[in-house]
């Protein structure tokens, strides 16, 4: 493959198909080299990076990987570009008789500019609040289970980047994100392009991609058939972002995983991408 040769899907696929393969295998040396040397990855979105560079990737593997038994089932896979989003549950057991399930999207972005298709980004949205209720609803084995994995994190990862980590429980967008997505959903129905402009940033700024075009907000209103109707469901907010499952009936893409990257300072939408099915 030549650098300016665009990958196809089999292609990308196989890729980020040999992430879960070496997580279920414990094969570390065979999973940070999926990752390019400039690589991070966001797990969950809203906490801090992990790089690959000085080995932070690694200690995040001895962390979190090397101790647990994690398989994925994956619901579907979506792509734009040299992204793939994938829609999945992760399944963790930390130990006998302690299994926590996870609803996540995983978006991995790739990189081909050494003519090896790898990952430069890994960005896992899911909740952490969530996912600890979970846990800690499952009784004192559980608890025992997460004290444990707590002192590991501290241990391997540092006290400063725990702090991070576990900032991501309050940190960014939450119900916020909901509402705004749903207000997208709202004002597209009424074809309301005012509407539609202020849940964005500055119009030079904000970005859409719906499939292969990228709009402006205005644009956006004008690309969709009279008939369309944005439905969104199973969202997820994580950091400053805000993913789902959407459902666009005579639009095209007709269905898929969006993306809302929302600006921290303004709280509105930076970014909003839709990844086709």
């Amino acid at each position: 493959m030549t650098p300016s040769s665009a990958p196809s899907r089999e292609a990308l696929h196989a890729v980020i198909e040999r992430s879960p393969a070496c997580v279920a295998a414990h094969d570390r040396e065979g999973w940070l080299g999926l990752f390019t040397d400039e690589a991070s990855i966001e797990d969950p979105v809203g906490s801090a990076a992990v790089p690959k560079a000085g080995g932070a990737l690694g200690r995040f593997y001895d962390t979190f990987i090397a101790p647990h038994q994690i398989k994925f089932a994956i619901r579907r896979d979506h792509y734009l570009g040299l992204d793939v989003f994938r829609d999945a549950v992760i399944h963790t057991r930390v130990r006998p008789g302690v299994e926590v399930e996870v609803a996540a999207y995983l978006l991995y972005q790739l990189d081909q500019d050494t003519g090896e298709l790898r990952v430069r980004r890994m960005a896992a949205h899911w909740q952490l609040l969530h996912m600890t209720q979970v846990a800690m609803g499952m009784g004192p084995r559980a608890w025992w289970a997460m004290t444990g994995l707590f002192a590991r994190m501290v241990r391997i990862m540092g006290v400063a980047w725990v702090g991070e980590y576990l900032a991501s429980l309050w940190r960014g967008i939450g119900g916020r994100g909901r509402l705004a997505a749903a207000e997208l959903g709202r004002a597209l129905g009424a074809r309301d392009a005012a509407a539609v402009s202020s849940l964005f940033v500055a119009a030079h700024e904000a970005r859409i991609e719906l499939g292969t075009q990228t709009l402006t907000p205005a644009e956006l209103v004008v690309a969709l058939p009279a008939e369309c109707q944005l439905e969104i469901d199973a969202p997820v907010a994580a950091g400053w972002t805000l993913s789902f499952r959407f459902h666009l009936p005579g639009g095209s893409p007709g269905e898929g995983l969006g993306l809302l990257e929302f600006d921290p300072a303004s709280q509105k939408i930076r970014r909003a991408r839709f990844f086709p099915a």
